[in-house]
């Protein structure tokens, strides 16, 4: 096949996706006892990378690393090799070719990323993208597979079918999306099911890429755990942990003296079980190969060697006396209850240090300080602080990785934004992404001042330019206005790691 049409028509959003670090794919497997390679000079090959938004990024971060994609649309390869041409960076390229039929020199990656590829391709090429895992795959390193998961996809396969059997087959992509947007409309009319309302709300103002790519496809097929399991077991892979948000742990009764090993097998049947009790819909999981070393079921002892980040903010005044539970809130709008004095007082200090990081002994006298700052001089125990800490990195209220970050934290008077971030707002289409891996949504205003941040620029000139951009769209804004508003969004830029010395 020499290209992949519908996503030449339609392109899937190409972003970067923070699960998919290699830092914090190494924090997860460490959590299972899983030791891997040191990401930043890992070797890492993204399957189905499109045109390099997650990629290039990490390339970018890890200038010692070697990063390769490999991407069908000829589109998307085209316009992220052109991309990386721009940048100049020389540790990435993207290969516009099949996983299918990669060349046996590639040689072996660290860390093998797979994110919305395997259940959206027909059974021959999953099998294939198992084998370059198993083929591809250092002796210690970990592969990234994100699935549909069939507990949770029941419900929605007939808004699937339905979406399918009422538009027609063979139209462009776009054509076809704008089919599907008048079946949503007629379907909200007809159906009563709340779960498929909820979807069918979604859907409409969801990206098109995302609702033909998910319901219009040829292939979307979810799968149980235990048939995933099972076919990695045929290619010599094996399960590490999950690398997505958890609701619920395995923590497996009387496995005392158990060795990984030992306790695999009922480790696996618990993972099926709380799919079905949570009706689990997506999965993003790491897998070895079978002749590595054995993970195990998440351990709260393994925070002690990790670093912690985490961008929270609590809209209610924080209580660090009383155990009474409060909101934390992320940039995504995910919530986060806390209960314990002590994990509030940590919340605030990783907020406050974001996008630094923190080990856990400094997270934890950091957490203290504030209290005693505060007043309160109760003592801590150190177990229900980790417990609480356990809770928010399984929920990824707080994210883990494995090494330390220093970023400018506040702007100086002559900003300078680093290059990838300055032509990433410059080029149309490209989405910005911070220092910890996460899409930033910006304006057009915002993406014309990151562009301007070469260092040879002061603010006062900085706040002249926006102000005259600013009229030429049609905006009256003083100039007092426009300085502020200046500030405000390079303070953004800051706490989003954008910014150099």
């Amino acid at each position: 096949m020499d290209t992949l049409a519908s996503y030449d028509e339609l392109p899937y959003d190409s972003l970067p996706l923070p699960e998919t670090q290699p830092d914090f794919m190494a924090a997860v497997a460490k959590l299972h006892g899983f030791e891997t390679p040191e990401p930043s000079r890992a070797r890492i090959l993204e399957l189905g990378c499109a045109s390099g938004g997650n990629l290039i990024p990490l390339a970018w971060r890890w200038p010692d690393s070697d990063c390769v994609g490999v991407e069908l649309s000829r589109v998307q390869a085209e316009a992220g090799a052109a991309f990386i041409a721009a940048l100049g960076t020389r540790n990435v390229r993207i290969v516009h070719g099949d996983l299918a039929a990669l060349p046996d020199d590639l040689g072996q990656f660290d860390y093998i990323i797979a994110h919305g590829v395997f259940s959206w391709v027909p059974p021959a090429v999953q099998q294939a993208l198992l084998d370059v895992c198993r083929r591809h795959l250092s002796p210690h390193g970990v592969a990234y597979v994100s699935f549909n998961v069939a507990a949770g996809w029941a419900m929605l396969l007939p808004l699937r079918t339905e979406l399918i059997e009422r538009t027609t087959a063979g139209l462009p992509a776009p054509v076809r999306f704008e089919q599907a947007l008048r079946v949503l409309d007629e379907l909200e009319a007809e159906w009563t099911d709340p779960v498929l309302l909820k979807e069918i709300a979604y859907l409409k103002s969801a990206a098109p890429s995302y609702l033909f790519h998910e319901y219009l496809a040829e292939f979307n097929v979810p799968m149980r755990f235990s048939e995933f399991a099972a076919q990695l077991d045929a290619h010599g892979l094996r399960y590490v942990g999950e690398a997505g948000p958890r609701r619920a742990v395995v923590e497996l009764e009387d496995a005392w003296g158990l060795t990984p090993e030992g306790m695999a097998g009922r480790w696996l049947d618990a993972e099926a079980a709380l799919d079905e009790a949570h009706l689990t819909r997506f999965r993003r999981t790491l897998i070895a190969r079978a002749d590595a070393p054995c993970a195990q079921p998440p351990r709260i002892e393994a925070l002690n060697g990790l670093m912690f980040y985490a961008d929270l903010r609590c809209d209610d005044e924080i209580d660090l006396e009383t155990a009474c539970e409060q909101t934390f809130i992320n940039p995504a709008g995910n919530t986060f209850p806390v209960a314990h004095p002590a994990m509030k007082a940590g919340a605030m200090v990783l907020a406050m240090a974001y996008p630094g990081s923190l080990d856990y002994s400094g997270l934890l006298a950091e957490a203290l300080r504030v209290m005693t700052e505060y007043g309160v001089t109760e003592n801590v125990e150190e177990a229900a602080f980790r417990a609480a800490l356990f809770q928010l990195v399984m929920a990824h209220g707080v994210m883990p990785g494995v090494s330390f970050d220093s970023c400018v934290n506040e702007p100086d008077e002559h900003p300078c934004a680093h290059d990838l971030a300055r032509l990433q707002a410059k080029s149309p289409g490209w989405v910005v992404s911070g220092v910890r891996h996460v899409a930033m949504d910006l304006d057009a205003p915002g993406r014309n001042l990151l562009g301007l941040l070469d260092g040879s620029r002061t603010i006062d000139t900085l706040t002249g330019i926006m102000q005259a951009r600013l009229a030429d769209a049609g905006g009256d804004q003083s100039l007092e206005t426009v300085r502020e508003m200046t500030r405000r969004q390079l303070w953004l830029f800051a706490r989003q790691g954008l910014l150099v010395t």
